[in-house]
């Protein structure tokens, strides 16, 4: 999973309260979880993912009688910003987030030709059937590619992107047949493990061993390329390229056809995979 990480996501915050401020909010007589959202709506519309615990532990501690009747009406609330008003287009274009920040395997460009509008979806970490009052909720909000989306539903996860990514505590590792895992000798029926220093739900309800195992063919090329880029012409290729104006990155992503730098990771799929395997094969 992909960090969101953007110097200005306080501001794309504040926009995002005045594009929902635009619509009047109802209370409803007797109703006292939706009365409570209204009057609290800014706050909990701009909380941040850190703080959605204390918010669920205030909701639960209300009269539960209305929840049905609220669950329907942020539900459609939810769906006339982001579909009616296109708000969701809006917020996407914001946030400019290039690849799936689950998975990092799919492009979720946000583009619009004539009337045709392409967007990644948006998903809640806090399912909005069960957390209706974190249905407009910025931080809960995920843009996402169609299969992490469906494939996650309702399932509880326990890493945010807003706050997290895997960057730090997991790394892709190759192994071969015998378990080794030092060896050039990999072929397409080997595996990709995924290693761990933390147990988390996101590799399991995403699925995400099983699907980066259908990119050995992916990996396989790495692994052919660094046998040909042996470090000596390597070398000779950042030597002959500083002498164009490019830099090191810039080489890097001209061999192996992708962004290696941790901050760099959601400009282009499978970035992540990329650098494991290379430092694994001690290229970079």
């Amino acid at each position: 999973m992909i960090k969101i990480e953007r110097s200005n996501l306080s501001v794309i915050a504040d926009d995002y309260l005045k594009q929902l401020q635009k619509k009047r909010f109802n209370k409803k007589r007797g109703n006292v979880i939706q009365n409570y959202w209204v009057k609290n709506r800014e706050k909990i519309i701009k909380s941040e993912a850190k703080d959605f615990d204390s918010i669920i532990d205030e909701f639960k501690a209300l009269n539960q009688d209305g929840f049905d009747d609220f669950k329907d009406y942020m539900k459609g609330q939810y769906e006339d910003f982001f579909y009616n008003q296109k708000i969701g287009k809006w917020l996407a274009e914001q946030l400019n987030v290039k690849t799936c920040p689950y998975c990092n395997r799919q492009y979720i460009f946000t583009i619009q030709k004539g009337t045709k509008n392409v967007r990644p979806e948006f998903d809640h970490f806090y399912p909005k059937s069960t957390y209706p009052y974190l249905a407009l909720s910025l931080y809960n909000l995920i843009p996402a590619c169609p299969t992490c989306n469906h494939t996650k539903s309702k399932d509880p996860i326990d890493k945010n992107p807003y706050i997290e990514g895997f960057q730090d505590n997991y790394r892709f590792e190759l192994r071969t047949k015998d378990g080794r895992n030092n060896s050039l000798d990999w072929a397409l029926e080997n595996e990709i493990e995924i290693n761990f220093t933390a147990t988390n739900e996101n590799v399991n309800v995403f699925a995400l061993k099983e699907l980066y195992n259908e990119h050995l063919d992916y990996v396989n090329e790495i692994i052919d390329k660094t046998q040909a880029y042996n470090h000596s012409y390597y070398n000779s290729l950042i030597e002959s390229y500083k002498g164009l104006g490019k830099q090191e990155a810039d080489i890097d992503r001209f061999i192996w056809g992708n962004y290696l730098e941790n901050a760099e990771h959601e400009k282009r799929p499978l970035s992540k995979l990329t650098k494991d395997i290379l430092e694994q094969l001690k290229i970079k």
